[in-house]
C-alpha cells in the first residue's frame, strides 16, 4: 500500500473515531487520534491476514473467534 493511500486511510479512520466518540458517547478524545487510527487499521489488517481462507465474508463474527479456540487446542475443535 503507497504511504499516500495508507495516509488517506489514516485520516478517513481519524474523522470516523472522532464523529463516534462524540456523536455516540458523547465525549472528546484525549489520546492521539491519529495513533488510534494507524493501530486500527494495522489490526484489521492483521485480522484479515489471519482469516484469510479460514473463513468467507458470510460467515458470522463469532465464527471467527470459534476458529482461533479451535486453532489454538485441537480438543476444541469441533467434531
Amino acid at each position: 500500500m503507497s504511504d499516500r493511500i495508507h495516509q488517506t486511510d489514516i485520516e478517513a479512520i481519524q474523522v470516523a473515531l472522532k464523529l463516534t466518540g462524540e456523536l455516540l458517547h458523547g465525549i472528546v478524545s484525549r489520546s492521539d487520534i491519529q495513533q488510534i487510527s494507524a493501530e486500527v487499521l494495522r489490526l484489521n489488517e492483521a485480522v484479515r491476514r489471519a482469516a484469510a481462507g479460514h473463513i468467507q465474508s458470510a460467515d458470522h463474527p463469532q465464527d471467527f473467534a470459534r476458529l482461533l479456540v479451535a486453532e489454538a487446542d485441537d480438543t476444541n475443535r469441533m467434531s
